[in-house]
């Protein structure tokens, strides 16, 4: 009987998504910003961790801005916007 070899591919944009909208550089900035500077970074460690067919990345980038976009919109619903998400984010850290 032959052994399956199991491997897990962890993805890394919820890591750089959560980095990203944490490091408090993007509470007074737009929402597009923060959404472009997520898709091009994990877009560069794409291709620098493999092989992505040129005739891909329009698509792929397309793909990827509207995941963040969603992400954003589900990580920070009922506030105004990343700036008073992470002002509330940081008051509850600090009364725990």
């Amino acid at each position: 009987m032959e052994a399956q070899l199991s491997i897990e591919v962890e993805d890394p944009l919820y890591a750089i998504f959560e980095q990203h909208l944490h490091s408090g550089l993007y509470d007074e900035m737009p929402q597009d910003k923060f959404v472009q500077d997520v898709v091009d970074y994990y877009w560069k460690t794409l291709t620098l961790s493999g092989h992505i067919p040129h005739g891909m990345q329009k698509s792929l980038e397309t793909d990827l801005t509207l995941d963040v976009k969603d992400m954003l919109k589900s990580k920070i619903y009922g506030h105004f916007g990343i700036g008073e998400y992470n002002r509330t984010r940081r008051e509850k850290s600090t009364t725990t």
